[in-house]
Formats: structure tokens, sequence, C-alpha cells
């Protein structure tokens, strides 16, 4: 047979029908050619983190069987965020060694792959949200959970929460879009535990939220704002919200309090909101903030930053700032010492 030189090649060729899903920053599903476009470094990896891509990929072969397969991905990028090949092609050996070409179940029943640097294991939030959303995706059934959600959030009072498993939450906030789930939502969120209000969020970061859930979240923390768990689960539940106005100026206002300046909500800006630093008030406080944190706070997060495509010019850019502090200079010296982006 002809070399395989990608993932989707090595798939296609299999005879499979696969989903991606770009998970490294939220999960987000990726079109099959700008999957292929980036693993072929021919586009870089929209939301690179720790100097690699994050996929989860399902494939499956209706033909063959109902079962659906699933790998979790991590590719290492070069300075531009471009997919490093040699690794790609290192993994697809991997693959080719332990499956074939052709995916042969009678060598490998469940197309596991041996242990190898390019594989990870999600945490547990990641897992089940993944497994919800790809059933969605599919037009697959969520699982049973469901109901065991519904139920706690319609009566908290007369339900424990912990009888709810993180599936049933994962599959609540999938099923939002089209699903009763919105209203009860909205109308429940404040009376509920914590820590499912918590978990609520921890679930939301891997959805787009429209601008009436956003509200709720905002309007929830500033109930408290002295509850820095509180803060922390609102930012996660932000990630992908759609209303950014709001958003973007709860950034702002963040910024600007004292609430919003440890290295903990720094991260989590870094991490789920980077796309609002492009506006250059908020990223030249957001930069000042991270030049006087602890440790090498700023040399890691501005790398990262860095390797984001949507933000990369405008941390570049960084660099070249006429005015800069005394401690944001005293921190790029830092970074080039160690790391040049």
């Amino acid at each position: 047979m002809s070399q395989i030189n990608t993932i989707s090649e090595f798939l296609l060729q299999a005879g499979t029908d696969y989903r991606v899903f770009d998970i490294a920053r939220g999960i987000r599903p990726l079109a099959s050619q700008l999957f292929l476009d980036i693993e072929s470094a021919t586009v870089p990896a929209p939301y690179p983190r720790q100097q690699h891509a994050w996929f989860g990929i399902v494939f499956f072969n209706n033909k063959m069987s109902n079962e659906r397969y699933i790998w979790f991905v991590k590719l290492p990028i070069d300075e531009q965020g471009l997919v490093i090949g040699a690794a790609r092609q290192q993994f697809l050996q991997t693959v080719i060694e332990a499956l074939g070409q052709t995916l042969d179940k009678q060598n490998n029943i469940n197309n596991q792959l041996p242990e190898n640097p390019f594989t990870f294991v999600p945490n547990q939030q990641q897992l089940a949200d993944f497994n919800s959303i790809s059933r969605i995706e599919l037009e697959m059934p969520l699982s049973e959970h469901l109901n065991l959600a519904e139920q706690y959030l319609t009566e908290p009072e007369r339900h424990d929460w912990r009888a709810v498993p993180l599936q049933g939450i994962s599959d609540f906030t999938a099923s939002l879009p089209q699903h009763k789930g919105k209203r009860l939502l909205l109308k429940q969120f404040s009376t509920l535990a914590p820590d499912m209000q918590y978990a609520l969020c921890a679930s939301l970061e891997n959805h787009q939220i429209d601008e009436d859930i956003s509200a709720l979240l905002i309007n929830w923390y500033q109930q408290d704002i002295k509850d820095e768990k509180r803060l922390h689960s609102v930012l996660r539940g932000l990630c992908q919200s759609q209303a950014k106005t709001h958003v973007s100026s709860f950034i702002s206002s963040l910024l600007d309090s004292a609430h919003g300046r440890t290295s903990a909500v720094l991260m989590l800006i870094a991490a789920r909101h980077w796309q609002y630093l492009k506006e250059s008030t908020t990223l030249t406080i957001y930069v000042e903030l991270l030049a006087v944190c602890e440790d090498d706070t700023f040399i890691g997060l501005y790398s990262d930053l860095a390797q984001i495509p949507e933000i990369r010019e405008a941390m570049l850019g960084v660099l070249r700032w006429p005015e800069k502090s005394p401690q944001l200079t005293q921190a790029i010296a830092q970074l080039f010492g160690q790391n040049t982006p």
C-alpha cells in the first residue's frame, strides 16, 4: 500500500467515518478539512496549549459494527504553531504497527494503541463532556443519567445533588440548545447546591452559551465578589460565551479590581479568554499585571499566548512597546534569557 502521511488519510483508507474535536482550550468541533490542514502543517493549530495541539477523534465503520472508538492525540508544534511533521509520522508509525492499515479487529479488537508520547487521557470532566458532545454530533442518545440531573434541577430541595453522576451534568449542559434545560437552568441555578453550581460551570466551558446564561453566571459572581471559587467557576463557564461584549466588559472590570489580579485569575484568562487580549487597553493592563506575578508566571503564560494564532501578533507586539514599566522590561529580559518566542 502507498505511504500514509496523515491521520486523516489513515482513517479514510481504513474505511472509517470520523469526527475531530479540538480539546486544548475547551471542546470545539473541527471540520475534517481543517483538521487535515492542521496536521499537514498547512495552517497553525488554532488553540495550542503547552506547545501541543490536542485532539479528540471519534471514528467508526457502520458497515462492520456499531462500535465507536476514540483516540485522544496531542501533537507537538513549532514556534509558528505548525504541527511538527516528524512527530505526526512517528505517531502514524505507532498506529500502523499496532493496528495495520485497515484496523484489523482480529489483532486488536478495541483499536487501542500502545503507550506512546502522542496519546493522553483527559480528566474526568473532559471525558464526560466529550462523551456528551460527540454523542450529539453523531445523533446518538445521551445517557440515562440525564434524567437524574433534570430531576435534581427541577426539585433540588427533594433530591441529593451527590446522586447525580458527572455524566448526567455533562449530558444536561450538552442538551441545553435543543432542550427545555435552558429554562430550567435560568430558573433554578441560584437554588442549587454550591458544588452543583461549580460543576455546571465546569461543564459549560465546553459549550457555546448565549447571552442569557452568560448574564446568569456574571450576576451570580457579582452577588459575592469575595468568593474566589465562584469567580474561577464563572471564568470557566464563560469560556465559549457568545455574549462577547458582555464578557469583554466583565474581563476588563476584573482586571481593574483586586479580585481579578491574582495569578489564578490571570491564568484562567490566558487559558479561556485569550481572545479579549486583542483589545489594546485590556492587553496592556493584563501584561503589566502578569509582569509582577510571582515565580515564572510571565514566562509560561506569555510563551503560551504567543503561540495562539488569533493573538500571536499582539503578543509579539508587546516586545516592541515603546513604553514599558520596569517590571515588564525585566520580565521580558528573563523571557529572552530562558525562552525566546
